[in-house]
C-alpha cells in the first residue's frame, strides 16, 4: 500500500499563489497516478490526490468569503 504524507489546509498555506501551486500540484500528481496503470494502489493514490486539492479548494473557497473577496 502507498504511504502519502500530506499537511492539513489548516497549517498555514497563506499565500494566494502557494495555495494554486499547492492545488495544481495535487490535481497533476492524481492525474500522473491515473495515467500510470489501473492497479489499485495508484487508484487510491490519485483518489488521496484528488481529496487533498477538494479540501485545499475548499478552505480557500471558506477564506475568501470570510475575508470578503468576491470572484
Amino acid at each position: 500500500m502507498t504511504t502519502v504524507t500530506t499537511t492539513t489546509p489548516t497549517m498555514g498555506i497563506t499565500s494566494p499563489i502557494a495555495r494554486q501551486q499547492a492545488i495544481e500540484n495535487a490535481l497533476s500528481l492524481a492525474l500522473w497516478h491515473i495515467r500510470q496503470d489501473v492497479a489499485p494502489r495508484h487508484i487510491h493514490a490519485a483518489t488521496v490526490k484528488a481529496v487533498r486539492a477538494a479540501a485545499m479548494l475548499k478552505h480557500a473557497c471558506a477564506e475568501s468569503s470570510i475575508s470578503g473577496v468576491t470572484a
